[in-house]
């Protein structure tokens, strides 16, 4: 995908999220937890070896962003560009919600604020803010797509957990092996796949219904 530029990172894990005003791109690569924040990085590796020691598990948040994408990828009913990115990034093992731009913050949002403002520029339309997380009425806007999603914690676990059996009988259940305390980590380049298998289609989709062409305003 010429021009594309797809990077993912974690944004939170357990109670602990990033500060966005540390956000460091070139940081993503320096630690085990794709995070690109170097303090909430530290933070975590502290937390998680508490977290495996005691044999429990925790959740994690995942944000891929996809730069260069054009203007007019999608479909305003069927073939949403957001619906084809929730469906992939939902079939992803243990991703048990995924938003888009704002997401779920957009409902404490104003009509007024959450309004990605449009004016003309030089080389077509500029916007003021990215709400949308790139994707407005199921097309691409030409901004960075912007999604997230969460990844539930580990399920197999040290800590006895109450059951039943095939027959209904009440039992206990223990997971003995080694798991991962945090599966999100190995989450971060299957999104970042995922990402890139949608867009790839949906250019596909466009030069086959318009060629690629572009109007004045994408």
């Amino acid at each position: 995908m010429p021009g594309i530029e797809i990077t993912g990172y974690m944004v939170q894990m357990g109670p602990g999220a990033i500060e966005r005003s540390r956000f460091d791109a070139a940081e993503i690569a320096r630690n085990p937890f794709w995070c690109p924040d170097a303090g909430a990085a530290a933070d975590w590796a502290e937390y998680l070896d508490a977290l495996r020691k005691s044999g429990d598990s925790v959740g994690a948040v995942i944000e891929v962003t996809a730069k260069g994408v054009p203007a007019g990828l999608g479909a305003p009913i069927y073939g949403k560009l957001d619906t084809d990115l929730a469906a992939a990034m939902m079939s992803i093992n243990a991703v048990k919600a995924v938003e888009i731009g704002e997401g779920m913050a957009a409902a404490a949002l104003t009509g007024a604020d959450n309004a990605d403002e449009i004016s003309m520029g030089p080389d077509g339309p500029v916007f003021s803010s990215n709400h949308a997380g790139g994707i407005l009425g199921g097309i691409s806007t030409g901004q960075e797509v912007v999604v997230r999603f969460a990844v539930k914690p580990t399920s197999s676990i040290l800590t006895t957990r109450k059951t039943i059996t095939k027959s209904g009988e009440e039992a206990e259940i223990i997971t003995k092996g080694r798991h991962d305390p945090c599966v999100g980590i190995r989450a971060v380049p299957v999104g970042e796949a995922m990402m890139a298998c949608v867009i790839l289609d949906h250019l596909l989709l466009d030069r086959g219904q318009t060629g690629g062409i572009r109007g004045p305003i994408g």
